[in-house]
């Protein structure tokens, strides 16, 4: 039987920093074991096929979006004579 992971290996192998990823990981059915209130057990083989069954899941789950074209702004019409004066006018001598 191989040696059971903690939190910290479990992080390490899934490269994450932060405790409450792996929380999530349990919520949605990674297999684990408490020990005291707030440390957890982890077997590599268990984390193996439950990173397998995730990746089954998100490929059934995939769904091909069509990619939004970028809609053309519209024109503005500017009267660059309107513009020159309103500037010189506004200029502080």
């Amino acid at each position: 039987m191989e040696r059971l992971w903690d939190m910290e290996e479990t992080k390490q192998f899934f490269k994450v920093k932060d405790t409450r990823t792996i929380i999530k990981f349990i919520h949605q059915g990674l297999p684990c074991f408490k020990i005291g209130t707030k440390d957890y057990r982890f077997d590599p083989v268990d984390i193996k096929k439950f990173v397998e069954t995730q990746k089954e899941l998100n490929q059934e789950t995939l769904e091909i979006k069509p990619i939004k074209r970028k809609t053309k702004s519209k024109t503005i019409n500017v009267d660059f004579q309107k513009r020159k004066i309103n500037l010189e006018m506004n200029r502080v001598i």
